[in-house]
């Protein structure tokens, strides 16, 4: 074929660019932007990845929060004691990087703290926090995935990091989730959950699913009797490069391998 049919179109660009929006003050100014058609697509993108994941059973009842940054100060999230599979747009919160609620008919979820702090500190634009049952079986034990046997799961969340437990909703856990969000886009939280941070919020929502995917392909490898295999430090070293060629951060400093252990033995390592 001739390569001049050839295209090369852009990927599609889902970020709210908050920068570059209205930074409302006023109660007249935080009315209307709340309910502006740019904010109400937002507030629907949340409800769809709420759906989500409920319908992939991350959560349960009331279980797991969104939130996507809209302002300096401003943010939108859902609301507590809310099943996320039947969000609607009305029931969406706007917060600022305090956690106090400005707009709203429902209260807001107490664990946007954890959400703020993550924006804070590693500069994300969009969080979710859910139970995926896979990566719960990690964390119940206080453990976290081994790196460097899977491209994707290199790729897209590097290695994982386990934040110490503190109870939900308490400046604890959000202080704990922040420290450790600087090292991947997916945090452990120890006896909870996971919350991933990303650029938009269906992105965070596809964090969460490589990551329980990536943990249910590993506990069934568990029970299969064979080594599970790490690839070479050379092939670790290629999925990084791809990692940051997406505009994924690095942990400064960080050891290409998490551990060389996984389910009481040592690994085998293969290829370069």
């Amino acid at each position: 074929m001739d390569k001049k049919l050839y295209i090369n179109p852009p990927l599609p660009n889902r970020v709210y660019d908050w920068r570059k929006g209205p930074q409302p003050k006023t109660r007249r100014e935080l009315d209307r932007f709340f309910n502006s058609p740019a904010i109400n697509k937002v507030k629907d993108a949340i409800c769809e990845m709420g759906r989500r994941i409920y319908n992939k059973g991350y959560t349960d009842g009331n279980g797991g929060n969104l939130s996507v940054r809209v302002g300096e100060d401003l943010v939108l999230c859902s609301p507590t004691l809310c099943c996320k599979g039947f969000m609607e747009r009305e029931d969406i919160c706007l917060v600022d990087m305090s956690a106090g609620q400005l707009c709203g008919r429902r209260p807001r979820t107490s664990e946007v703290k954890v959400h703020i702090a993550m924006m804070k500190t590693a500069g994300w634009n969009a969080c979710v926090h859910c139970h995926p049952p896979h990566c719960n079986a990690f964390l119940f034990a206080g453990q976290v995935p081994p790196n460097g046997i899977n491209p994707e799961a290199d790729i897209f969340f590097n290695q994982i990091p386990l934040a110490p437990y503190g109870t939900p909703g308490t400046d604890e856990v959000a202080a704990n989730v922040a420290k450790m969000s600087k090292k991947s886009n997916v945090v452990f939280m120890e006896n909870h959950g996971i919350v991933c941070g990303a650029r938009d919020i269906e992105e965070a929502e596809w964090f969460a699913e490589n990551a329980d995917a990536y943990c249910q392909v590993l506990l069934l490898a568990a029970g299969h009797g064979g080594r599970l295999q790490q690839v070479g430090p050379q092939s670790v070293k290629d999925f990084l490069a791809i990692r940051k060629a997406l505009g994924l951060p690095l942990a400064a400093g960080q050891k290409l391998y998490n551990t060389d252990r996984f389910n009481g033995y040592r690994m085998k390592r293969v290829g370069k």
